[in-house]
């Protein structure tokens, strides 16, 4: 993998997320850029129901998002979505609650229904038996029909850890605006991972879907699905691999927003006075506008139609012509096309989300978009990162590991810091037992600190004297127990 980039952009959330973030990052310990792939996740399902963005006169696109993390056990994952999804699941509560009110009305609705339909039937039965007219009771029973109580749709957000077949459910019991976080995303990874995928990406512009969970055919008008996908090094590594180049250049994955912790960035928080009070407030804010997002029948509201302003819209053309330029040929996005091609899509949702989140009127403005801009910068160079493998280093830089390990069982059997060079060429790693590779390989160690070449008095033997100092014990195993990486 390609080193690490620089620290997550965090100043360019709004306040109150940033500021929850780095309560996550204080009291928690997870890194700047977990903070921020768990933030954006939620505050996109909180606004999604509420609003679209404008992609280009008369098209629209939803403020929908898709995320990985990819972090090992322990790292803080599961508290810190917690902590931040809290809000959506006050609402859920709440939502609940008024659900199982409507449902004792609802059957008692439809029970005083089935009642004055059975009425309805058995007049008619009489009538059509006495051989009267029955158009007055047919009338009244297609009325009543007509009127039949609708059944009341239970409000809930998440879809946790549920397959694509639950989500389908969910869009055809529940509600249209759903987050999926899948926590141990593993097996959404391995098992038909590209048709899973495929069917994902078929809601990411919002238009309606066709669902068919088996029992019913229908349409899902608006679906609003934002996905926080959570998986583990091994399990992704494994993908990676499986799919080889068609993860980037099929764009299987090009629409999600990347972020690899390394465990060495976890550091656990203090367990106590710990402070949560922006968290408590970017909660509250995820829940009012969760609250927008249903109107007072209990039905999805009419959404708002997001639009920037002249200052984000020449923005965001500058930055869609500057990929341009670099996915050319030569270019060093060439090989990111499909990438490249999502580009301005998750630029725009990422500005109308900050734009909504913080209940900002107007159009989107400038400074927004120029957010939008680094924040979707980052997440495209951490998939790059991630995703693209890693240059192979220099010969020599081989050939000098090769050679550190080889001292090291070398000082381990014999006990000697002391070795003729021409011993090397018969006797060391395969590799180097070439004068020129030797000697490159020889030079690095020498410019690392970590031997010296010496010539015997009266004699025109070389012999290399490595450093005692680097050769302790404990050094020894560790050299010999790891495949290390020779420093740059």
């Amino acid at each position: 993998m390609n080193p690490r980039q620089t620290e997550f952009p965090f100043y360019c959330f709004p306040p109150v997320a940033q500021e929850s973030g780095w309560e996550l990052i204080k009291n928690i310990g997870i890194p700047t850029e977990m903070a921020a792939a768990l933030l954006l996740p939620s505050m996109a399902a909180s606004v999604q129901g509420c609003f679209d963005v404008e992609l280009a006169p008369s098209m629209r696109v939803p403020l929908s998002l898709m995320t990985m993390i990819v972090a090992p056990s322990g790292t803080g994952k599961t508290p810190a979505q917690d902590r931040l999804t809290s809000g959506i699941k006050k609402f859920e509560d709440e939502m609940r609650e008024q659900f199982d009110g409507d449902w004792i009305q609802y059957q008692s609705a439809t029970d005083a229904h089935t009642a004055e339909r059975k009425a309805i039937l058995g007049l008619l039965k009489e009538q059509t038996k006495a051989g009267k007219d029955t158009a007055y009771l047919r009338q009244q029973l297609s009325e009543l029909d007509s009127s039949a109580p609708p059944m009341p749709k239970l409000v809930k957000i998440i879809a946790k850890n549920t397959t694509l077949a639950g989500i389908e459910d969910r869009l055809s019991s529940n509600w249209p605006n759903i987050l999926v976080p899948q926590d141990e995303a593993a097996h959404f990874l391995e098992i038909r991972f590209e048709e899973q995928l495929s069917a994902a990406n078929s809601t990411w512009s919002g238009s309606p879907i066709a669902v068919d969970t088996g029992k019913r055919k229908f349409f899902v008008k608006e679906p609003r699905i934002t996905w926080l996908l959570q998986v583990q090094p091994k399990a992704f590594e494994r993908f990676k691999k499986k799919l080889g180049p068609r993860l980037t250049d099929e764009g299987s994955a090009a629409r999600m927003l990347f972020t690899y912790v390394e465990p060495s960035q976890y550091q656990p928080g203090p367990l106590a006075n710990q402070q949560w009070g922006a968290t408590e407030q970017f909660n509250q804010l995820c829940y009012e506008h969760l609250h927008s997002s249903v109107s007072e029948t209990g039905k999805p509201v009419a959404k708002k139609v997001l639009k920037l302003d002249a200052q984000a819209q020449a923005l965001l053309d500058q930055e869609r012509q500057r990929i341009k330029t670099l996915k050319s040929p030569g270019g060093p996005l060439f090989d990111q096309q499909e990438l490249c091609a999502k580009a301005h899509d998750n630029t725009l949702r990422i500005a109308a989300i900050l734009h909504a989140f913080s209940n900002s009127m107007g159009d989107i403005s400038g400074q927004t978009m120029l957010n939008a801009i680094e924040i979707f910068t980052w997440f495209a160079n951490e998939q790059i990162r991630v995703l693209t493998p890693a240059p192979k280093p220099p010969q020599e830089w081989c050939d000098a590991n090769l050679l550190l390990r080889w001292f090291a069982n070398f000082v381990r059997t014999h006990n000697q810091i002391c070795i003729q060079k021409n011993h090397l060429l018969k006797q060391g790693p395969r590799a180097t037992r070439s004068s020129p590779r030797l000697n490159a390989a020889l030079l690095l160690l020498w410019q690392q600190g970590l031997l010296e070449e010496r010539v015997q008095e009266g004699s025109k033997a070389v012999y290399i004297l490595l450093n005692p100092g680097a050769f302790q014990p404990y050094q020894i195993a560790q050299l010999l127990n790891q495949n290390l990486a020779f420093p740059s």
